[in-house]
């Protein structure tokens, strides 16, 4: 599950400008023109230390401290289906604690770690606001000593118990205006590279596949059709990610252009 708008990130706070930029953007006009853009900051651990993050707000469960300048998963909770008995839920509390995060790239311009002392189910995640979002290239975690199939794979962030009905139209608000901004966003990135073929066509396939891809992993999330909880965080996971193409350009995945050279090539040919 990789988040759409994956670049090699900048460091934060310093600005880049691929191309030939026209206009400098002011603050606050993020997406409206061309020119040097300010790598956003990506949320720090900090939001996510001392907390009960849950997997889609009622399954498995992660718990994240300090131990110095190292990251620890301090308590790990699996829930999944008995391997012996479909249907049947599981639940595995992960022994031999703490574990350690291991930084890692992120393609995203978020914070990234890695928990790979977790032979039975090692798995990546990046560091949203006030949650995870983990990944384990689509595939489930099987325990066998304890019977347990469990699938990491999704956001862990707020429990459904912790929602607050007075709140439901702030955060629903909360992400309108920040899917204004990647709407913004996207549009300068656009803009950017009009010229450049195979890299407005990526920029474009990201785009309309990034709706779709929320939705798969929001669907399952608590309550989400009442609060929007987990569409916000990915979208401004988005903004992040578009955030770092406008500031660091645009990373086409290994042998992208050349796809897209022989489509072109070949719908020319078809003409004729």
């Amino acid at each position: 599950m990789a988040l759409p708008g994956a670049v090699e990130p900048t460091p934060e706070g310093t600005v880049t400008s691929p191309g030939r930029p026209k206009k400098k953007l002011s603050s606050g006009e993020m997406g409206s023109a061309r020119g040097p853009v300010v790598m956003p900051k990506a949320p720090s651990e900090d939001t996510i230390l001392g907390k009960t993050l849950k997997l889609d707000g009622n399954g498995s469960s992660i718990e994240v401290a300090r131990n110095g300048s190292d990251l620890q998963a301090i308590k790990l909770t699996l829930v999944g289906d008995r391997l012996t008995r479909s249907g049947e839920a599981c639940r595995v509390d992960v022994t031999g604690m703490p574990l350690k995060l291991t930084p890692r790239d992120s393609g995203a311009g978020l914070r990234r770690y890695q928990i790979a002392s977790l032979a039975a189910c090692p798995f990546t995640f990046d560091v949203l606001d006030g949650a995870i979002l983990v990944t384990n290239e689509g595939k489930a975690c099987e325990i066998k000593e304890a019977d347990c199939r469990a699938d990491p794979s999704g956001l862990w962030g707020m429990p459904e118990n912790e929602f607050d009905p007075k709140k439901a139209e702030e955060m629903l608000g909360a992400r309108a205006s920040v899917e204004k901004t990647v709407r913004s966003d996207f549009r300068a990135l656009y803009d950017r590279n009009s010229k450049d073929k195979p890299v407005r066509s990526f920029v474009v396939k990201e785009q309309a596949g990034f709706s779709s891809w929320r939705e798969e992993v929001c669907r399952s999330y608590a309550r989400e059709s009442d609060f929007g909880y987990c569409a916000l965080r990915l979208t401004e996971a988005r903004v992040i990610a578009l955030g770092a193409q406008l500031a660091g350009g645009v990373k086409l995945p290994e042998g992208y252009a050349e796809t897209v050279a022989a489509e072109e090539t070949a719908a020319k040919a078809k003409k004729k």
